[in-house]
């Protein structure tokens, strides 16, 4: 019994564009109060507003791959599906960076820009949640007697284990300042 016997696979608008258009408006509604907060007059206000509507972005942003891909797991989506509608608020906020950095950068160097330690924490992060996902999902299904395969393989646990490695060399290892090292010496190597 494979996971699409068990599971009613709706149709490409209910099982990927609507909750990927959801988990954009969202992020746009988020980025939108953050940046537009400055217009607030009232300076505790417009800090109160800077403040959680950022921190709720950065949570946002960082995290909504596990709820998305698990919404997509149970409307019936295909795995390439479910990786997609998981990456899309990472993509287009990291495809936003980089065009605002195109403004002062080279192409090469807003091409080289995509290495940063945050955009690769975002995406190595998002596939570690994804596979947490996936076990869920899994266990899930599995507690209902209605999935009959393993609940852990090896491909989830690389994804989670990827994602622990991430944390630990984007921003653990010396603070993170190891990596931006290597970043920084690979920017020079290449562009000075």
């Amino acid at each position: 019994m494979t996971e699409y016997n068990t599971i009613k696979r709706y149709n490409v608008v209910k099982r990927f564009v609507l909750p990927s258009a959801i988990v954009l408006v969202m992020y746009i509604l988020l980025h939108t109060l953050y940046f537009e907060s400055w217009k607030i007059d009232n300076r505790a206000v417009q800090h109160y507003v800077a403040f959680v509507s950022g921190l709720i972005l950065f949570f946002f942003i960082g995290f909504n791959s596990l709820v998305v891909y698990m919404v997509t797991y149970f409307k019936g989506a295909s795995v390439h599906e479910r990786i997609l509608a998981s990456l899309f608020v990472q993509i287009v906020w990291i495809g936003k960076e980089l065009v605002r950095v195109s403004e002062f950068f080279t192409f090469g160097e807003t091409i080289y820009y995509m290495f940063n330690s945050a955009f690769l924490l975002a995406i190595i992060g998002s596939f570690a949640l994804m596979g947490i996902g996936e076990i869920i999902c899994r266990w899930l299904l599995k507690k209902r007697g209605v999935y009959q395969e393993k609940v852990i393989t090896p491909l989830p646990i690389y994804a989670i284990v990827s994602g622990i490695v991430a944390v630990y060399v984007f921003l653990i290892w010396g603070i993170g300042e190891h990596w931006f090292y290597i970043y920084v010496t690979g920017y020079k190597i290449i562009f000075h």
